[in-house]
This record gives C-alpha cells, structure tokens and sequence, in this order.
C-alpha cells in the first residue's frame, strides 16, 4: 500500500476546525469527518501524493508501530476512495531511467 499515490478529489472543500477536519464532496454534498491524525494525512497528500512520503511523516510525528500505521493508513484511504475523496495509483517506473 504505502508504494502507492493518493491523488485527492478536486471535488473536496476541505476545513480543519479544532482539531478535525470535515470534507465536503461538491458532487455529492455529503460530509466526511477526520479525526487529528486524518486532518494531518490530509494535509501531507495535499502537499505531496506520495503516500510514503505521508507515512513516513506521520511515523515521525506520532507514537505509533508502524504496522499500525499502515493498518490505519490502509483503513482510511480505503474509506476516501470510498466516498469518491481520493483515488490510489501505483507508482511507475520508466525502465530507460
């Protein structure tokens, strides 16, 4: 999973408030909650669509296994691609390089 890119729907406003964050999907008009460590992998794959670059991160900035992270990273991801949020793309390699 974490050899993957997260590209964010243009479709989403997105709003932190205290804390947590709430997405809105302008095609749909629903609502997406997040929680600190959502609001944080928000805002890394809106600078960046690694999402090793993400993982590795947040393994700095919280305590956490890394299994979990990736269990938890995977979990939610899966959740955004759900509600039309994000989709996930393998990297690629161009073997002339």
């Amino acid at each position: 999973m974490i050899t993957q890119h997260v590209k964010l729907s243009t479709e989403a406003m997105f709003q932190e408030i205290g804390g947590e964050g709430v997405i809105l999907d302008l095609t749909s008009s629903s609502y997406f909650g997040l929680d600190e460590v959502g609001v944080r992998l928000w805002q890394l794959l809106q600078a960046d669509t690694n999402l090793q670059v993400a993982y590795d991160t947040l393994l700095a900035e919280y305590e956490v296994e890394p299994s979990q992270l990736e269990q938890d990273l995977e979990k939610l991801i899966a959740q955004l691609v759900e509600a039309g949020l994000a989709k996930v793309e393998a990297f690629t390699t161009n073997p002339g390089q």
